[in-house]
Parts: C-alpha cells; structure tokens; sequence
C-alpha cells in the first residue's frame, strides 16, 4: 500500500483552500498545513516537511513565487495557483522551477491530475539528479584507484596490471573496498613526501 502525499495549502483565500482541501483528502491525500500568507507557509513547511506544495502567487507578506524559490532550497516541488493567467506570471513560476500551474476556478478532475503529474515530474527530476551524482561519485572513485595505482607501480616497478592486483589483494585482507585502499596509499605516499621534504630543508 503505497503511503499518501502529504500537501501544504497556502492560499489567502478561505474558499478556495477549504474547496481544495476538501478535493485532496476525498482522493486520499493527508493536507499537513493550511496557510493564508506566504511566511506562515514557509513556517508551517519546516514544521511538516510536506512532499508537494500549492501556493497561491498572490498572497500577504510574502508571495508565492518567493515562497516556491525557499521551497526549491528546502527540495519541496510546488504547485503554483493563480486567478492570472498572464505570461509574465507563468514565465516568474518556470523561473522558480514550478512543477505545476493551476488557474483557479480549478475543478477536481484538474487539480487532481496536476498534483499526480507534478509529483511524477519532480521524482523525475530527483532520479536524474541521483543518478548524476552517483556517476560524479564513481569517476571520483575510478581517479582516485588510477592514482593509487601508478603510486604502486611506481613504488614497486611493476606493471600496472600487477599494482592493480596488489590493490585487490590489499582490500581483500583488509575487509575494506577498493576505493577505500587506494584512499590509504594516496594519504601515505602524501605524508612520505611531506617527511622527505622536511628532511631535505633540515
């Protein structure tokens, strides 16, 4: 059983959140804050940490479109709700990064719909973003077993085939992975040639 979204409301306008409410928890969504400005929204949503937002652009004390850029800081992918349908506000909620855009009236059907194909776009982005890192982190991992490899073959006058094996035979013995060995020689051989220095200079 999958476990319901919960969602933050912050709009100035009583009707349309209680209508909005009332649409979300009758398709079995948990609604963790209701708000009518902009800097109550930002409050609540440290308190809740909601897994999606629906912030009205025009509201008191702070506006939708500066509450969404706290959000992207804080990783809350937000719904932007609006009586305006104009460009200029449509290209300020793409500059925020906004998953969604509702004009209000919105019906159920919409509203509904959006938060789905807001959510899945936004779990989209964080799988793109996961994935990069993780690359970003396994390059990392491949320099950093490169180095200690020729540091071997150096140090040894082997091969780099038989440096590489000596580090697999390394972190065999130890019980720690690849990466972790290859960190070990690097920081040894620094320290080395620190040693070396301060002698020389001595």
């Amino acid at each position: 059983m999958m476990i319901p979204l919960s969602i933050l409301i912050a709009e100035d306008e009583v009707l349309t959140r209680v209508d909005i409410k009332a649409m979300l928890e009758k398709a079995g969504y948990v609604v963790c804050g209701e708000c009518s400005d902009g800097r109550d929204a930002v409050n609540t949503a440290k308190r809740t940490s909601p897994d999606l937002a629906i912030l009205d652009i025009m509201m008191p004390k702070l506006d939708g479109l500066e509450v969404a850029k706290i959000f992207q800081n804080m990783n809350i992918p937000v719904i932007m709700l609006t009586a305006y349908s104009q460009p200029s506000f449509i290209s300020r909620a793409e500059c925020v990064h906004a998953c969604g855009y509702l004009i209000k009236p919105t019906s159920e059907n919409g509203l509904l719909a959006m938060v789905r194909i807001a959510y899945a776009r936004w779990k989209d982005t964080q799988n793109i973003k996961q994935e990069l890192a993780e690359t970003k982190n396994q390059l990392a991992n491949q320099q950093t077993i490169a180095h200690a490899r020729v540091i071997l073959k150096d140090k040894l006058g082997v091969s780099e085939q038989e440096a590489h094996r000596q580090l697999l035979r390394q972190a065999m013995q130890k019980r720690v992975t690849l990466v972790e060995v290859a960190k070990q020689i690097i920081s040894s051989h620094k320290a080395a040639k620190v040693l070396n220095n301060s002698d020389r200079n001595n």
